[in-house]
């Protein structure tokens, strides 16, 4: 079935009337042609280093198994080229700003400010047209956003699998004061996911590796769930009773970030996490 798609969203009308397809091809060509290099970088399971683990304090173990993280042993990193690097980052920050609902909210803000627009066009599809094109202004804010951040790589190790929804991608939003504005959880497989983390990146050549079991393999799903609009998809057989639990509900804030120079400092909240 035809799930969270729709026709033409990129296309915008010159003012002749004729379709203007540059964004799709772009898209295609710019943005998901050498992403798919890249995950195959990503899903290989090559060129992974592996270095002595801290010792780890109890009470930074204790919140690490308490958001369901598997506590390591060791450090585990996957290192990328730049431009595998650079690839992911395009995508990223190409799904956070093609999602139809946030195209929607940018025309809805023209529309009500009455924008200039060229007579020759309909009015929708000319609202459409400035609304794709401050869409590729914000995509290159957020793509240097994510260059500079820390990326991580998620591994389910349990049963549960990530789920997907309409939404695409989760952003932690609104912005915080900072270079680094957001994280993101982005989904790729059913047992893999892409972490953008708002610490600055001191090395973009590697992407750290973490692991999580079913506790936590479910909290990221209500992330996913929280911004989900219609549709959501599951590779298994979909646990009917958490979907409906959380979908398009608020997940837990239990964690709190505060910027301190040129780097954050994090704090679980368990009075929050529920």
């Amino acid at each position: 079935m035809n799930i969270g798609i729709e026709g033409h969203l990129y296309t915008r009308y010159d003012i002749s009337g004729q379709k203007d397809l540059s964004i799709e091809r772009w898209f295609s060509q710019e943005i998901e042609g050498p992403f798919v290099e890249a995950l195959d970088r990503l899903t290989s399971g090559m060129g992974i280093s592996i270095s002595p683990l801290p010792a780890i304090d109890r009470e930074k173990e204790r919140n690490l198994r308490d958001l369901g993280f598997v506590v390591p042993n060791k450090v585990e990193r996957l290192l990328l080229s730049r431009e595998h690097r650079r690839a992911i980052d395009c995508y990223l920050a190409a799904l956070l700003v093609r999602n139809p609902v946030y195209l929607a909210k940018i025309a809805q803000f023209h529309d009500r400010n009455e924008a200039p627009l060229p007579v020759e066009v309909p009015r929708n599809d000319a609202i459409k047209t400035i609304a794709l094109d401050n869409m590729l202004s914000v995509f290159r804010i957020y793509q240097d956003r994510i260059a500079q951040s820390h990326l991580g790589l998620l591994y389910a190790t349990g049963d549960n699998e990530l789920l997907f929804s309409d939404a695409g991608i989760t952003a932690e939003e609104p912005w915080r004061p900072g270079t680094l504005p957001f994280d993101i959880h982005a989904p790729l497989t059913p047992t893999m996911a892409l972490e953008v983390l708002p610490t600055p990146n001191q090395t973009p050549g590697e992407c750290f590796i973490m692991r999580m079991n079913n506790q936590g393999i479910a909290r990221m799903n209500r992330l996913a769930l929280a911004d989900a609009q219609r549709f959501v998809f599951s590779r298994q057989r979909p646990p009917i009773e958490f979907i409906k639990s959380h979908f398009g509900k608020p997940a837990p804030k239990s964690i709190g970030i505060r910027p301190i120079g040129a780097g954050v400092v994090t704090k679980f909240d368990r009075s929050r996490d529920h």
